[in-house]
Parts: structure tokens; C-alpha cells; sequence
């Protein structure tokens, strides 16, 4: 990942004593070996490009464009959006899966024992035909056999949990229960579905995952995700800045839905070629779990023929991304 006074060292918005200012600090941030206060150097940085103070909107999980400091052109035209981009990832000092913390997708096969995928499979078809959560879809309710081994006895939500990156195990554990469901994606050719245009959902790592009791294939409209676009090169970078000056100054792109300029930053296929990135679509076989960081693009599939797809599924998305 580029650092940020390297970044922003050729936009010409920043004096050379605040260039010299970041780099001190982030060449701390980047140096795993000693301990530090995080956080402190963090909003120290802050303060001084932004005049923000470490209780501002800016530390938390909030992220459409609007209000004086998130919105605002002169900030972001200073690499607002980037600063939280890129400082958010500085929080903790490394991921536990290097290969998640770059490529952002995780794929296990073979994931439970013998028996238990085509347990879940049949017990889901007993749920509403719906993709959000409900109060009669939750996992923490499920009583059945499989979906109970699935929550309690193969170590699902340890998993999940070590990649988030976060110290608040006991509020992302609270995330976990409330937000894992039995999701049902009744999917068709040309639906026009807003979730199958390349987006991300916030601007710093957090997770969604589904584990698939059955097989999704080609033709099913599997789950896409832009290999990679969670490692900031100078090239994705500039995507996201420009994007974020456009939207400040209200020029952004209608045809990119409202959910652009609510932080959930849509993007086109021929740029995301334009940026040297690939699109993996998950087709899987039965009893796979797949673990992405949304802060990557990502959409659901289109399908070639109309599809039920069933699966456990949920997000963990954590509330002050740059202290937790």
C-alpha cells in the first residue's frame, strides 16, 4: 500500500512542513517492530491537515459524503477521504492473513464435515425467500442440527472474528450474532439489481461472508470480486480522490446510483481494466465459506438462469475504525 505523504506529496495541496509533519508519523505507523500509540499519531495527523479533533465524525464508521467536515470540498480536495482511507488501515499493526490483507478474498473448501452441508442446505429452503436479515432468519436462533453445528462447533465465528482486525472482540462478537443470517437471493437475468455493479461498501476493512451448502455455478450468478483492490497503488488512489472531489462539488455521475455518494463508491468495468485489476467470479463447489473485505469492489453476479441461492451470510463492520 502507497503511503499517504507519497500520495499526496504530488497533488500540491500539502506545504512541505506538513509533508514533513506525516511522514514522521506514518514512518512510525509503518514500523511493526515497535509499540506505539496508534491512535495518538493518528489524529495527531489529523489535527494538524484537518483541524479535527479525535472525537469527530471523521474516526467513526460513518461514511456518506455530507456534513462540513466529510463533505467538504477544501478538506477532501486535501485528501480527506484518502487520510481515512489509508490512516484506518493503520489502526492495528498488521493483519493475521497477509494474503487477505492485499488480495481481500479468502475461499475454504470442503468447510464442515460430511453430512452437515446437505443438512444446512435442506434446512435453509425453511426460510423466508429473502436477502436481509429478519428476526426469523437469524443464525443465533437456528435450532436445527446443522445450522446449530455451524454456529457452535467448528469455530465459524473464531475464524471470522481474527479478520477484522479489531481489539473489541466483544462488540464485534455482538456484530456477529446480530448480523449472520440465513440469506436466500432469489436471483434473475436482468433484474436490475443495484448490488451488481462493481462498489464497495465502506472505506475501511471490514468483512462479509457466506458459507454455501451447495454448489454455485457459473450460471447461477456467483459472487464477483476486483482481486487486489484492497492494495492502494498511486493508480486506485487517484480513483478514489477524484471520485471524492466530484462528489463534494456535486458533479459525480447520476448513472452510479445514490449509494455512490453515500460512501458505497460504485465503479465501472472498463475502469476497473483501466486500473490493471481483475475480476474473480466465486463460482464454488458445495461447502465452501467465502470471507471478502468489502472495502474492495465487489457485486453480485449476473446469472444466465433464474436462481435460488441459498446460504449463511452476514458482516462484521466495526463502529470507530481507527481505534478499535
Amino acid at each position: 500500500m502507497i503511503r499517504f505523504v507519497d500520495f499526496m506529496s504530488d497533488k500540491g495541496v500539502l506545504t512541505e512542513e506538513e509533508l514533513d509533519f506525516v511522514k514522521e508519523r506514518e514512518d512510525k505507523l509503518r514500523d511493526y517492530s515497535k509499540q506505539v500509540d496508534r491512535f495518538q499519531l493518528i489524529s495527531e495527523v489529523g489535527e494538524k491537515l484537518y483541524n479535527i479533533k479525535p472525537t469527530d465524525v471523521v474516526y467513526t464508521n460513518f461514511k456518506t459524503f455530507q456534513g462540513e467536515l466529510l463533505n467538504s470540498v477544501d478538506l477532501i480536495k486535501k485528501g480527506l477521504h484518502i487520510f481515512r482511507v489509508i490512516f484506518s488501515r493503520y489502526r492495528y499493526p498488521h493483519q493475521m492473513d497477509k494474503n487477505f490483507e492485499t488480495n481481500g478474498l479468502i475461499i475454504m473448501e470442503d468447510y464442515l464435515k460430511e453430512g452437515y452441508p446437505e443438512q444446512i442446505a435442506e434446512e435453509c429452503t425453511h426460510y423466508p425467500l429473502v436477502t436481509y436479515k429478519t428476526n426469523q432468519n437469524l443464525l443465533v436462533d437456528a435450532t436445527t442440527p446443522g445450522l446449530s453445528h455451524l454456529r457452535d462447533e467448528c469455530g465459524f465465528k473464531e475464524l471470522l472474528l481474527s479478520h477484522i482486525g479489531s481489539s473489541n472482540l466483544d462488540d464485534a462478537h455482538i456484530k456477529y450474532r446480530r448480523n449472520t443470517f440465513v440469506q436466500r437471493v432469489d436471483n434473475k437475468p436482468d433484474d436490475g439489481d443495484v448490488q451488481k455493479v462493481f462498489h464497495t461498501d465502506i472505506f475501511f476493512p471490514a468483512i462479509k461472508y457466506w458459507y454455501f451448502p451447495s454448489e454455485v455455478k457459473e450460471e447461477y450468478g456467483p459472487f464477483q470480486y476486483v482481486e487486489n483492490s484492497v492494495d492502494f497503488t498511486e493508480k486506485l488512489l487517484d480513483y478514489y480522490y477524484e471520485q471524492s472531489i466530484l462528489i463534494s462539488e456535486d458533479k459525480w455521475d447520476r448513472g452510479r446510483d445514490k449509494s455512490h455518494r453515500e460512501g458505497s463508491m460504485r465503479i465501472l468495468n472498463e475502469e476497473i481494466d483501466k486500473l490493471g485489476l481483475k475480476r474473480r467470479s466465486v463460482s464454488c463447489k458445495a461447502n465452501t465459506l467465502v470471507i471478502a473485505n468489502v472495502s474492495g469492489f465487489h457485486a453480485r453476479g449476473h446469472c444466465t438462469e433464474p436462481h435460488i441461492r441459498n446460504a449463511v451470510h452476514g458482516s462484521i463492520r466495526i463502529d470507530r475504525p481507527f481505534n478499535e
